[in-house]
């Protein structure tokens, strides 16, 4: 069942100013992958308020490195950026706010 996130799309395409290339339904599906894994990681309802801002941060990462996936860094001139697991840091941070079944 699909639950009603605009106030949070909203926040996080505030967020993302001008790397917002209005694609809101790539944002959404995005969102919804990453509230299951926190929900799953944690045992807590997608909703929970507890886990609101650690989903937003892993949606807006995971929206700026679309194009990117697989890749473990890159390298440009002198910068170079080495990427993290997105999903498995998202497991890592909500683990303790995990709900005791």
């Amino acid at each position: 069942m699909k639950q009603d996130n605009t106030d949070i799309i909203q926040s996080i395409i505030k967020n993302l100013s001008i790397n917002y290339k209005d694609d809101r339904n790539v944002l959404e599906d995005i969102y919804e992958q990453m509230a299951f894994i926190a929900s799953d990681a944690s045992h807590r309802k997608e909703n929970d308020t507890k886990l609101i801002p650690y989903i937003k941060n892993a949606t807006i990462e995971a929206y700026l490195r679309r194009g990117k996936e697989g890749t473990s860094g890159y390298s440009e001139g002198s910068e170079s950026e080495t990427f993290i697991d997105i999903e498995e840091k998202l497991r890592k941070d909500v683990v303790h706010i995990r709900r005791i079944l």
